[in-house]
């Protein structure tokens, strides 16, 4: 289980980032009340840290649904045994 569980959290972790890497954009747009546009773009070293923050957090909760998934499984199979 604990071999499921650490593959699972690492995979996510890697997949999340790639995906949000790819299309998460550094570039926001933000309009004033005149109607006055603003772009504001986000550095590299805060987008790196916003994309592993989102990675990890999204790594954590995919090991605790499977966690769970597993536990489950486990109860139902000894309870119909």
């Amino acid at each position: 289980m604990e071999k499921t569980l650490v593959k699972t959290g690492l995979y996510s972790l890697v997949i999340s980032f790639l995906i949000l890497f790819a299309g998460v954009s550094r570039v926001k747009s933000t309009t004033d009340v005149k109607g006055m546009t603003s772009v504001v773009e986000i550095t590299y070293p805060d987008f790196f840290f916003m994309i592993s923050r989102y990675s990890i957090i999204i790594s954590f909760i995919t090991v605790i649904c499977i966690f769970a998934i597993i536990q489950y499984k486990k109860n139902k199979r000894i309870k119909s045994s």
